[in-house]
């Protein structure tokens, strides 16, 4: 597989980011009011494992622009708190069940203090920068310019993503769905962890803009991946609740490229089904996969992701030779053989 390369190297960096991610919320000792009802949520929370992308990435773009990797951790771990907010947040939005193989915090905590958690893991972010002995002046303001820019694209795209729901948008093309999926995973689970450590590692504009282009494919393919994982894999699998794309009817590119390429009672039907929402039977949900393949809305969908990873290992070639930048094109491959 391409992507051991990559897997080795999170296997490495890993208890080193988890025990950093620990230490941030050490701050309430445990049997307090406030570990029960904040910092043990949130340290429960992200101690369920993830793959821990971000940090790696913000470390592995410092290295390959020769710069030390470790002082990207903090920078890294910064945005894996950021990814915790909006994991809490967006299955509080979507209503969803289980995260990483357990119930969501709102189903576990009530929706109160799971907010409350989230907006915790936000304030962290520009804390961890700010209070970083490993960064001049200059470079925080730099790393914190490009936080605020990946807040507010990640905020723009899952507008789009939820706001097509509420208003049953049917007029979508796929450079539409590009654009959400820039927005609400492109920036914080590809461009910004990879311009953060090229900023902290010291990089020329063109390395940057380099490692931001390889960011922006690969992060949009492992969106695609994503949305492919959650009707294609099964719940055991993705550790969270499969087909619920499907049934809270979110605009996929597969669902636009069906939309686009259903005709006439077929068209009508498929808006139906999406017009339903929550409401869909599980008939329901198992028609609306079937069109998604009679369609070859999936296969598109595969094609697209993979030449999104083709791409991004073009804008590499900017990069000096070096261990890290083999490890980075893993990545990309990484992102599209995923499980989960």
């Amino acid at each position: 597989m391409a992507s051991q390369a990559f897997l080795a190297y999170l296997a490495d960096v890993l208890p080193a980011i988890d025990r950093r991610l620990h230490a941030y919320l050490a701050g309430a000792p445990e049997g307090s009011a406030m570990h029960r009802y904040l910092y043990g949520i949130l340290d429960e929370f992200v101690g369920r494992g993830g793959k821990r992308v971000r940090p790696a990435m913000a470390m592995l773009a410092c290295e390959a622009v020769g710069g030390d990797p470790w002082r990207a951790l903090p920078s890294g771990c910064a945005i894996e708190f950021f990814h915790a907010a909006a994991l809490i947040h967006d299955d509080i939005m979507d209503d969803s069940e289980l995260r990483r193989d357990e119930r969501c915090a709102h189903i576990i905590h009530g929706a109160a203090l799971a907010i409350n958690a989230g907006d915790f893991a936000l304030g962290l972010v520009c804390t961890i920068v700010v209070h970083d002995s490993g960064l001049d002046d200059s470079t925080k303001i730099a790393v914190l310019d490009a936080i605020g820019e990946m807040s507010a694209k990640t905020i723009e795209g899952q507008a789009l993503d939820v706001g097509w729901v509420r208003d049953n948008v049917h007029e979508l093309t796929p450079d539409d769905y590009l654009v959400m999926a820039l927005g609400k995973t492109g920036f914080y689970s590809g461009i910004s962890p990879l311009k953060i450590g090229a900023l902290i590692g010291g990089a020329s504009a063109k390395e940057r803009m380099a490692l931001e282009e390889f960011g922006k494919n690969s992060a949009i393919a492992f969106q695609i991946q994503d949305d492919l994982l959650n009707i294609l894999g099964d719940e055991q699998a993705t550790g969270k609740d499969f087909l619920n794309d499907l049934k809270e009817s979110k605009r996929t590119l597969m669902v636009i490229h069906c939309l686009d390429h259903s005709k006439d009672a077929e068209r009508l039907r498929f808006e139906e089904l999406l017009l339903k929402g929550h409401e869909k039977s599980a008939d329901d949900v198992q028609e609306m996969l079937g069109m998604l393949h009679r369609f070859g809305s999936v296969d598109y969908a595969r094609s697209v992701a993979r030449s999104l990873i083709t791409e991004a290992g073009l804008h590499l070639s900017v990069l000096p030779a070096s261990a890290s930048r083999s490890v980075l094109a893993s990545m990309a491959d990484f992102f599209l053989e995923r499980e989960r």
